[in-house]
């Protein structure tokens, strides 16, 4: 039986370990700064296994942007993503948000609607990261 944790706990191992599992060329991370980012995320556990885990972020003040829907390759194909979005809809409704963005590719389409998501028409403008300015030593 799979559970859901609401804001589970910090382990950067745990995480990560999920994140190389399904994410190919995953490098480590700090899960704790991930984390602190998130306005919340549900970890899901198939006993002491994690086994998935989606957060959400501010997008304003009253919209969230889910990022980072994951579920462990060997555990995918039995809802579980399905339950990890509607968790994080249901923290979303319970927290105020009045919408949830998410961005994904054509062929997840059905999948997270799915889950409740339409898709609707949207602009995306790529940058080039500049590094900030050195500033002079005085």
């Amino acid at each position: 039986m799979i559970r859901h944790v609401l804001n589970g706990p910090n382990d950067d191992a745990a995480l990560n370990e999920l994140f190389a599992a399904a994410w190919p060329n995953h490098a480590a991370i700090d899960v704790g700064t991930l984390l602190e980012e998130s306005l919340f995320q549900v970890m899901s556990y198939d006993s002491d296994a994690l086994v998935g885990f989606v957060r959400v972020v501010p997008c304003g003040r009253h919209r969230g942007f889910v990022l980072g829907p994951t579920v462990h390759p060997d555990w995918q194909g039995r809802g579980i993503g399905k339950e990890l979005l509607n968790e994080v809809a249901a923290a979303a409704e319970g927290s105020g948000l009045n919408s949830l963005h998410v961005e994904f590719t054509s062929n997840q389409r059905s999948f997270y609607a799915s889950a409740g998501f339409r898709h609707t028409a949207a602009g995306v403008r790529k940058l080039t990261p500049k590094r900030a300015a050195s500033q002079p030593e005085g």
